[in-house]
């Protein structure tokens, strides 16, 4: 991915070392102190060197990158919209979207921007709330492939659904096997939601690299028969209750490591990530730390994503990281703070906001910072990256840029 922004070469760059933090990785604690260098961190408490930039951490709790499993990146401009109190089925939702798509003001007026515009609407969204990776359910866009800021998962392939879309016996076959295979499927409470499994079983595309999303609809037999197969589900609770009133049973696939969490898109799901993981909670199937691990560990081995450090902090991983204030709750931290709390987030060892107390990362890339509000809370971003939001047609809300 060729960023927008242009940091220090990686060899010129002085190694970081971020020191008194709690480093919390889906395993439990492990260490307060780590060394970056470049794009990766390459020590985790040991003592720092002569020439490391040292950086204190105020006591954060600093975790990995969170990884968004599912999202519409283009579709975040829009508030959620349904025009029925409650559906069966998705597909009721999707004819009534399509029935208002040239007439309701709603539902023209988010698609005026472009679609460049509304992507980025859509890297806010989950770069504000500590999202260092996401994972878009739509064609791999240009602007998604070029200049993007956070990491945009590029080896996958998708089909919409049964119903809608691409055959997807022919977009299975078209998918690499070591790639994930993405596609709707059981969203809704009705007996077409049910037997949409089956369907998909009897085309001969339920394999280990199948990944569903939403499975409302499921069985408990449909749920077993899919971790035997090696396949898993991405788990969208806030679209779910909003559309159904009700979501996926998901503690069985959780168990297995066969669940990711995602926030599907703004028109009909939660606001960001962090919202989405408290509709989780809300449910009462998991606990914190099996919460946690939907958005890390787990989602990187559902999305197969290779890169080593994608879900967790490790030594020689990349060093996508998100610092939290001082907890001494760890994994609940996550499930209790908002996107404005949010002190720090690392792509690659590349600043893209912080408080204001850890400028000193916008110095050490040689990156100008600009001062931004999230939700009435300073925060600094790189000033390329607010020059570019200057100039987009819509904005993100809470975000107000600076003079």
């Amino acid at each position: 991915m060729k960023s927008l922004l242009n940091f220090t070469p990686y060899a010129l760059r002085p190694t970081l070392y971020l020191t008194n933090v709690t480093i919390l990785n889906p395993a439990g604690p492990a260490g307060h102190s780590l060394r970056i260098k470049g794009d990766r961190v390459i020590a985790i408490d040991a003592p720092p060197q002569k020439n490391d930039r040292i950086i204190d951490g105020q006591g954060g709790l600093l975790i990995p990158g969170l990884i968004n499993a599912h999202d519409h990146l283009e579709l975040n401009t829009f508030k959620p919209l349904k025009y029925r109190e409650r559906y069966s089925h998705s597909r009721q939702w999707i004819e009534d979207i399509e029935a208002r798509f040239e007439t309701d003001p709603d539902l023209v007026e988010p698609r005026q921007p472009s679609l460049e515009d509304r992507l980025w609407i859509g890297a806010l969204k989950n770069l504000l709330c500590g999202v260092t990776t996401v994972c878009h359910h739509n064609p791999l866009h240009k602007p998604l492939r070029r200049g993007y800021p956070i990491r945009v998962v590029n080896s996958y392939g998708f089909c919409h659904s049964l119903f809608r879309g691409e055959e997807p016996l022919t977009s299975y076959r078209r998918t690499k096997a070591t790639w994930p295979w993405i596609i709707h499927l059981a969203e809704g409470v009705d007996a077409e939601a049910a037997a949409e499994f089956d369907e998909l079983d009897r085309l001969g595309v339920m394999q280990p690299n199948t990944v569903l999303v939403h499975g409302v609809g499921l069985t408990p037999p449909q749920r077993q028969t899919l971790i035997e197969r090696g396949g898993g589900l991405i788990w969208c609770p806030a679209s779910n209750d909003f559309l159904f009133g009700q979501t996926a049973c998901v503690a069985e696939l959780a168990q297995a490591g066969k669940l990711a969490l995602g926030s599907d898109s703004r028109l009909s799901g939660a606001f960001d990530l962090l919202d989405e993981l408290r509709a989780a909670q809300r449910t009462g199937q998991l606990d914190p730390a099996c919460l946690f691990k939907l958005v890390t560990t787990d989602a990187a081995r559902l999305l197969r994503l290779k890169e080593k450090g994608l879900g967790q902090i490790v030594e020689g991983g990349l060093a996508d990281l998100v610092l939290l204030p001082p907890s001494t709750k760890t994994f609940s931290s996550l499930l209790n703070v908002n996107r404005a709390q949010i002190e720090l987030v690392l792509v690659g060892g590349k600043p893209l906001l912080s408080s204001p107390e850890l400028a000193s990362m916008f110095a050490a890339t040689g990156l100008d910072s600009a001062t931004v509000q999230v939700d009435g809370v300073t925060k600094l971003l790189p000033q390329k990256l607010v020059s570019r939001l200057r100039n987009a047609s819509v904005g993100e809300p809470g975000l107000t840029l600076g003079a």
